[in-house]
């Protein structure tokens, strides 16, 4: 099959273009020759294109940044994959398009995960335009898969992976702060990648949530991470609101992925599993460029 992905470049695209192209014909073209927030320009490439399959992986993911840039979100994180929608519709494609964990508002008790039918409430401008973006596939694609995903790492783009070893040995004598009171399950984007491909394969239809199995809080996640490198660090529990981040984050991010183990076609992993083989792979690498001042 013709796959159109967009957010090539991104994280998540990266990894699924290397995933998906081992299967399919990948088109992958960059925000300048794609800009999805212009619908003459989606119904131009489609035409061009003529794919069976969109997969939208772009997004304005600068969570505290979305408080205040209210043009950019809205017209790349909702009024863009509306027009993908749309285009999907009117072309007969098959959209997914990709959520987070933050339509929900954390309040469920810890480890009570949320489900996909569980009422969305999000609690920060991020969250918001995610859960608007889905009620704009839902409403004009007739054939769609929403994954909802949550704390992504992989080998490319920011992460909290590259976050903990830039702070560790940028300066290794100052503690490294991180909260102990948000829950959720590390995701690698490759294991994300080869999930979409998995329900792609089965002509799966409807919203999922695809993360890693098993949880963590970010502290013990930051120092699972320094310990399976032989990292020497400080680091600091402190609570989410020490942190005085613009954008309000959910206590509880962990996501039940509940649809795809009942239709069988689970390829999640336990959260240690995969960051252990993404360290092995990656790790001498990530520690280079975090001491060259690179990630």
């Amino acid at each position: 099959m013709k796959i159109l992905l967009l957010g090539g470049t991104g994280m998540l695209g990266y990894d699924c273009k290397e995933v998906l192209a081992r299967y399919h014909e990948v088109i992958a073209p960059s925000r300048e020759e794609l800009d999805i927030v212009s619908w003459d320009r989606v119904i131009e490439v489609f035409q061009e294109t003529a794919p069976d399959i969109v997969i939208n992986c772009a997004a304005f993911t600068d969570v505290d940044a979305c408080e205040t840039e209210d043009f950019v979100r809205q017209k790349v994180n909702v009024e863009g994959p509306r027009n993908l929608a749309q285009g999907c519709a009117r072309f007969e494609c098959k959209f997914v398009h990709i959520s987070s964990d933050y339509v929900f508002d954390g309040a469920k008790n810890i480890p009570q995960p949320y489900f996909e039918d569980d009422v969305v409430n999000p609690i920060s401008a991020y969250g918001k335009c995610k859960n608007e973006s889905e009620k704009a596939v839902r409403e004009n694609s007739p054939n769609y898969i929403i994954l909802r995903c949550a704390w992504l790492y992989g080998i490319n783009g920011k992460n909290f992976v590259r976050s903990i070893l830039r702070q560790a040995l940028k300066k290794p004598s100052k503690p490294i702060r991180v909260a102990n009171d948000q829950f959720g399950s590390p995701t690698w984007t490759y294991r994300v990648a080869q999930q979409i491909n998995t329900l792609l394969a089965h002509d799966s239809r409807g919203t999922y949530h695809s993360t890693a199995e098993g949880f963590c809080s970010r502290l013990e996640y930051a120092e699972y991470i320094l310990k399976n490198l032989g990292i020497k660090a400080t680091v600091k529990p402190c609570k989410m609101e020490d942190l005085n981040a613009a954008a309000k984050r959910p206590s509880n991010c962990i996501l039940e992925n509940r649809l795809l183990k009942k239709k069988k076609v689970n390829v999640m992993l336990d959260w240690k599993e995969d960051l252990n083989t993404f360290l092995d792979q990656f790790g001498e690498t990530l520690i280079k460029e975090a001491k060259a001042g690179k990630s």
